[in-house]
């Protein structure tokens, strides 16, 4: 009987603590499928490099992570990238919004009207509180 040949995946991810199972080999590949796990970071030089989104919009990697944000505007330009919906962060980011004790803002009423800094618009944490 003929050998199947397998599917190879590489994967770059972050190393954050919902990814360790893929790189302590606690999540394992489908039959016939092997997994090429990669520490990339997005503006950190991780062990496996730097530029994530990049390198994957340029066919680098089979898969990466994105955030909600950086995925639509990849799309938005035209991009060949499908999204898989994957949610693993359950944390509401909006309770990491910090304002300086003496500026008086002491609820989000208190905001209107007034400018708020970020220092990117692609994080998809910082999506969430411009739509509210």
């Amino acid at each position: 009987m003929p050998t199947r040949n397998r599917m190879k995946l590489t994967i770059a991810l972050e190393r954050y603590d919902r990814h360790f199972p893929f790189f302590d080999g606690t999540v394992t590949p489908p039959e016939n499928v092997d997994f090429n796990i990669l520490q990339v970071g997005q503006s950190a030089t991780l062990r496996d490099g730097t530029d994530r989104h990049g390198r994957m919009l340029h066919g680098e990697f089979d898969i990466c992570e994105f955030s909600m944000s950086s995925y639509l505007m990849a799309k938005g330009r035209g991009m060949p990238i499908t999204g898989v919906p994957v949610f693993p962060r359950r944390l509401f980011s909006a309770s990491a919004m910090f304002v300086h004790p003496d500026s008086g803002i002491r609820h989000p009423k208190d905001l209107i009207g007034k400018k708020v800094a970020i220092s990117s618009f692609k994080p998809r944490y910082r999506c969430s509180p411009r739509a509210t």
